[in-house]
């Protein structure tokens, strides 16, 4: 007889005050639909919550015996959250969801399912989503698909389900702008995608911006594509064929013609083009240096300032370490 397996679901909470009980109660109904078919525990990982989630928390783990927190000792965004959670997450099963209650705890059961039937993982794709920025993720997802073919086209963001085996893999990517979707399809074979409706935020409003989402795609395609660079040189040479042939049609003109036109509007012309060609490319390649640079200063992703978790959660199994 095969025994009960540990799904250990990873929460990282920033300011959640208002979400955290709705969420738990949701959280234990999923939980109570798989009955006895598997452990289920929680890890919440506390990014540096000023809103009184914290103390929330502290209060959860007094009272249950099935989560265990990790504070962090300030914010240090999402992505260092998520990487917290998978170099903490401890079972045979993980199950990432964020906390605002836009990722449906429901499909919990769902992904459990598929993982029974062989999956390593299961991704809630995105079936259908209720914010205004919806176009955005539309235009994202395309352009992100064309500059990177070698991820899958599914439009998926952090709310999976990963056995332990895929978990290990992914502790082996070390670089510090993480796009988690993209790092999911490089540690995973085939990957199950189940339709999931993306929900409204509950209570607040997101705490990820028009900045920060236009931060994530950049890293996203920067992270997974060197197409933009190749771009650059693709618009530099367009740009120098323009400019030599422009320059060819202006001495023909002044040349063999009467029809030269004195001034300087088509050379300005011309210089503000080339100039913006120039401040594009530059823009680009700053990218990826910014990122180059952030990667060789070797700070630690994220500091944790205290770990709540009872005797015998630390004897859960942890995935094989691999050097």
């Amino acid at each position: 007889m095969h025994s009960k397996k540990t799904l250990e679901v990873i929460l990282p909470i920033f300011n959640e005050k208002q979400n955290l009980p709705i969420l738990i109660q949701e959280l234990d109904k999923a939980k109570a639909k798989l009955g006895d078919r598997a452990d289920v525990r929680f890890l919440f990982i506390n990014d540096g919550s000023a809103d009184g989630s914290k103390e929330i928390l502290d209060a959860l783990f007094r009272a249950r015996r099935d989560i265990r927190v990790v504070h962090l000792v300030h914010n240090f965004g999402h992505a260092a959250a998520l990487a917290c959670g998978i170099e903490n997450f401890r079972g045979d099963i993980a199950v990432i969801m964020d906390a605002d209650l836009q990722d449906s705890p429901d499909a919990l059961v769902d992904m459990f399912n598929a993982w029974e039937k062989g999956a390593t993982t299961v991704v809630a794709e995105r079936a259908s989503r209720t914010e205004r920025t919806r176009l955005f993720f539309d235009l994202f997802y395309k352009i992100l698909h064309k500059m990177a073919p070698n991820l899958p086209p599914i439009k998926f963001g952090t709310h999976c389900l990963l056995d332990a085996s895929v978990v290990t893999r992914l502790r082996q990517y070390t670089e510090r702008n993480r796009y988690l979707p993209g790092l999911v399809s490089l540690a995973s074979g085939k990957i199950v995608a189940l339709p999931v409706d993306r929900q409204s935020r509950k209570h607040g409003k997101s705490q990820v911006g028009v900045y920060g989402l236009i931060n994530l795609a950049i890293t996203a395609i920067v992270s997974f594509s060197s197409r933009p660079v190749r771009l650059v040189s693709i618009f530099g040479l367009c740009a120098s064929a323009f400019s030599l042939a422009f320059g060819v049609c202006i001495m023909g003109i002044k040349v063999f013609s009467s029809y030269a036109i004195p001034g300087w509007a088509s050379m300005m012309t011309l210089s503000a083009f080339g100039s913006g060609v120039q401040l594009l490319c530059i823009g680009i390649i700053g990218e990826y240096v910014a990122r180059i640079y952030e990667e060789t200063k070797q700070r630690p992703l994220y500091l944790v300032d205290e770990i709540l978790e009872l005797s015998q959660n630390q004897q859960l199994k942890q995935p094989r370490q691999v050097a």
